[in-house]
């Protein structure tokens, strides 16, 4: 698997998320112990995730509904649609027999 448009390996885009979302939680002053009662989530899974990025994707949907970032989430593979005319032409056919 190509990853010609990330400057970042899988890894390091983990550890990235873990820790931007250490800082989510301390810009909400959350203790590791307060957001594990609020996510129902243990305090080792949040330090574990903070530090290396590692977590189910259920765990990551809680943790990012505590923090108040699941647009982010939802928007994660979204498509975006042309806006103009022109955009659409230049598309072309992306999909189906050619």
């Amino acid at each position: 698997m190509a990853l010609t448009h990330s400057l970042l390996a899988p890894g390091e885009l983990s550890q990235q998320v873990g820790a931007n979302a250490r800082e989510a939680r301390l810009a909400k002053n959350l203790s590791r112990k307060t957001l594990a009662q609020m996510t129902g989530i243990s305090e080792s899974t949040i330090k574990r995730f903070e530090s290396s990025g590692q977590i189910t994707l259920d765990s990551l949907v809680l943790i990012a509904t505590a923090l108040g970032t699941t647009r982010q989430i939802a928007e994660l593979f979204k498509h975006e649609r042309p806006i103009s005319l022109e955009e659409i032409k230049q598309t072309g056919r992306a999909r189906g027999r050619k």
